[in-house]
């Protein structure tokens, strides 16, 4: 193994230039990254770059781009020190999450970062988060997938894209940031025992399209907008966002009979709370103890990303039923807060 790192390029706003139809990803990102740092590669880790084919905008990524990028990770990983994947903002959370799970605590940084403007354009931030990310990455391992994004550091099942404009475009609204990244490095000192870290077993996952639903609630919430549910043998799973602390319309009779509809095709239901901040409290309120009854698995303070990830992984490996419901309320890879 050399002390190099790998740059895999996914696509996304950081690698876009302009076409006829708007910006687009566009290969050759290896020149635009030499001229947009200059100098300043001289003191950063030394990488290769790979660009996955094809190279897309992130908003139509789906599992088989989550398989890709793993089984690139897996080709790779006793070639290079540390790895930095480049990927469009939109989807990066989903990705992030569903990485930090595959991966598990691993023995050497994957960081995860993107851009809002594209490289090479006036006031981009893709310089200073590729030089961020290489830096972070060529660190002692934090036993984690980690997403790195306008000067912070943050674990991969915790973050969510919470601004389509600001440049600190990504938040961890329950968890602490593991770095800040000022004049020094200001590592908080949260990580998985790098002595417990390994090498990512190589797994053959299935993952399937469609497998994973998800449901937001809002008042009045008409039949329509959920029947197919139960009636698509696709559909395996459904996230529910509910409201405030894991609360939903439980006078709402034709939603309270689907819900037990799903149970009893058991069809794997998850709470998470639309709030951003803070978690479900399953069972505070009346009406929310209706979920405890029926068997709603509870979310806690997990992002929507993590919560349907970790289902969608769980799926892919081939659990049934009893067996995600019985491990659900372990925390994997830090994706909740734990009692």
């Amino acid at each position: 193994m050399t002390q190099k790192l790998l740059i895999i390029y996914t696509g996304g706003t950081i690698g876009m230039t302009q076409t006829e139809q708007g910006l687009a990803p566009a290969p050759g990102l290896q020149t635009r990254i030499e001229e947009a740092l200059g100098e300043g590669l001289n003191d950063l880790p030394l990488f290769d770059l790979l660009e996955l084919s094809p190279l897309i905008d992130s908003s139509n990524i789906t599992p088989a781009n989550w398989q890709a990028i793993y089984d690139t990770l897996q080709h790779h990983w006793s070639s290079y020190a540390g790895f930095v994947i480049l990927h469009g903002t939109d989807t990066l959370a989903y990705s992030a999450s569903v990485l930090s799970f595959m991966l598990g605590q691993c023995n050497k940084n994957v960081v995860i970062t993107g851009s809002q403007i594209p490289l090479g354009m006036s006031r981009s931030d893709g310089a200073t988060n590729i030089e961020s990310a290489l830096a972070i990455a060529a660190e002692p391992s934090f036993g984690m997938v980690s997403v790195l994004f306008h000067h912070t550091l943050m674990q991969g099942s915790r973050v969510t894209k919470f601004s389509s404009h600001d440049f600190k475009a990504f938040q961890s609204f329950n968890a602490e940031p593991l770095a800040k990244l000022s004049i020094h490095k200001q590592f908080n000192g949260t990580c998985f025992n790098n002595d417990a870290a390994y090498t990512p077993v190589v797994r053959d996952y299935e993952f399937r399209d469609g497998a994973v639903a998800v449901l937001p609630l809002y008042p009045s919430l008409p039949r329509y907008a959920y029947e197919g549910m139960l009636h698509s043998e696709q559909c395996q799973a459904v996230i529910l966002q509910t409201y405030g602390a894991g609360n939903i319309a439980d006078m709402n009779t034709d939603f309270v009979d689907f819900l037990a509809a799903l149970q009893r095709q058991q069809k794997i239901v998850v709470n998470v709370t639309q709030c951003a901040h803070g978690g479900t409290a399953q069972g505070t309120y009346a009406a929310g103890s209706l979920l405890e009854k029926l068997g709603i698995l509870d979310g806690k303070d997990m992002t929507l990303e993590a919560a349907y990830a970790k289902v969608h992984w769980l799926l892919a490996q081939g659990y049934d039923y009893d067996s995600i419901t019985q491990q659900w309320a372990h925390a994997v890879i830090g994706e909740f807060t734990e009692a």
